[in-house]
């Protein structure tokens, strides 16, 4: 039997050693937390230093500078961008500011480490940028070289910047530090793109685009955005010119930048107009003949050619009238005469040449027959067309070599003399008049 002593010695003994244990316990609460190199083990935190490059406190084994215990507890205060500027630079306030940089700069870095010098999470190139931002070229046909090598900071700023959309750069020079050909050309040209002073992006897509150039839309699409009115009026021209519904549609003719011409003219008038019509063309309305050809082998070139003026006769968008003439003028071999039907005509011939049966403002004239009179002032007058060519020839006056009357390419042969001349084509015989003394052309009779 134990002895009544021994049971309150054990007493004893137990209640010493329980207060033993909570002193040691409370010591052990009061102590602090170690922070440092022991972190950083197999059994802990082994990933932290597991990347190419470190954050200077994890090298050097510290965690203390970043991470605060919650009363001394393994428990730790939120880590935010105002301890990130205890040893990081504040940079000075700007306009427009990155919001994960003015909340949390580790929505972005990672703040142990990464396999980048800047330690960005996804990497410094596109890859970061799209840990939140879609990729919105990723089904462009065509990508902007920058994204598509995933340097958006080539246009862009990480933290903060003076303009909008974190630009490096005010929109309106931003492009042309990369395009400095094009930037050359905006300010040498003679007529400017409004665009293209300003912002580039309200034409161009600057990430990517399904349309070539990376363009917002196709033909002449894009330029109704802004152009909306005129385009409108020219779909309900009669007669549309082919380039401006083809292909490239208006940048067939205009240059959409900048251009050495007036209007954003691509070249000069005539030179852009023979660009096409150095060849024989097949239209809906019939054949456009190679007026390139007729003029570089003429020896008589019509007015307007001579000065390279293609549109003081023809509308370069669309006409209500054939061939795109910008006045009335018949479309048919034989017209009855008004001065409605020959207003093209009259811009810069005067109308008397016609209306008058005699006249000395004409030199084709037998007599004071006014011979002009004679052929169109008529009930079923010949037209212009019938003798003349509107852009050159090789006989005087621009009259024809020949001339189709239906399937029939009828010849024309006409001279001149000091006082009048003749001519001969399947309307009749051969014709003389005489300014002077009046020819008779009338037949001997049998």
């Amino acid at each position: 039997m134990n002895h009544p002593l021994n049971a309150i010695r054990g007493r004893r003994a137990l209640v010493i050693a329980l207060l033993t244990v909570a002193s040691v316990g409370r010591a052990q609460a009061q102590a602090p937390i170690a922070l440092g190199p022991t972190c950083i083990t197999t059994e802990c935190h082994a990933e932290v230093d597991e990347h190419a490059f470190l954050h200077g406190p994890v090298n050097l084994g510290q965690c203390a500078p970043c991470h605060v215990p919650l009363e001394n507890k393994h428990e730790f205060e939120a880590v935010s961008s105002a301890q990130c500027t205890m040893c990081h630079e504040v940079e000075v306030n700007q306009p427009v500011v990155h919001e994960p940089f003015a909340d949390d700069c580790t929505k972005c870095h990672s703040p142990h480490g990464e396999q980048n010098r800047f330690f960005v999470k996804g990497g410094t190139g596109a890859g970061g940028c799209y840990q939140c931002h879609e990729d919105q070229s990723e089904h462009m046909a065509f990508v902007h070289g920058p994204v598509a090598m995933g340097e958006c900071l080539a246009c862009h700023t990480a933290h903060q910047s003076e303009h909008p959309k974190l630009l490096t750069d005010p929109k309106e020079k931003l492009c042309g530090a990369c395009h400095v050909e094009m930037e050359a050309r905006i300010s040498a040209g003679v007529s400017i793109h409004e665009p293209a002073q300003g912002d580039c992006t309200g034409c161009h897509d600057p990430h990517g685009s399904n349309e070539a150039a990376l363009t917002r839309a196709p033909g002449k699409d894009l330029c109704r955005s802004c152009h909306e009115e005129f385009i409108e009026q020219m779909d309900h021209f009669a007669f549309t010119h082919t380039p401006m519904t083809e292909g490239r549609a208006c940048s067939n003719c205009h240059d959409p930048h900048a251009s050495d011409q007036d209007h954003l003219l691509a070249s000069k008038t005539m030179d852009l107009c023979l660009s096409c019509h150095d060849k024989s063309i097949k239209t809906d309305h019939g054949v456009l003949a190679n007026i390139a050809e007729e003029v570089e082998n003429a020896s008589f070139v019509h007015g307007p050619l001579r000065e390279g003026n293609c549109v003081a006769c023809h509308e370069a968008h669309g006409s209500q009238h054939e061939k795109l003439l910008d006045r009335a003028f018949p479309e048919t071999f034989y017209a009855e005469f008004s001065e409605a039907q020959y207003a093209i005509c009259f811009e810069c011939h005067d109308k008397a040449l016609i209306t008058e049966e005699a006249s000395s403002l004409t030199g084709f004239r037998n007599g004071t027959e006014n011979l002009h009179f004679l052929h169109v002032n008529r009930k079923k007058g010949r037209s212009c067309r019938a003798c003349h060519s509107p852009h050159a020839t090789n006989q005087a006056k621009h009259v024809r070599e020949d001339v189709a009357f239906g399937r029939w390419k009828m010849d024309v042969t006409f001279e001149t003399t000091p006082t009048g001349g003749s001519c001969i084509a399947g309307c009749h015989t051969n014709y003389r008049y005489d300014r002077e003394l009046a020819a008779d052309n009338s037949r001997p009779k049998k």
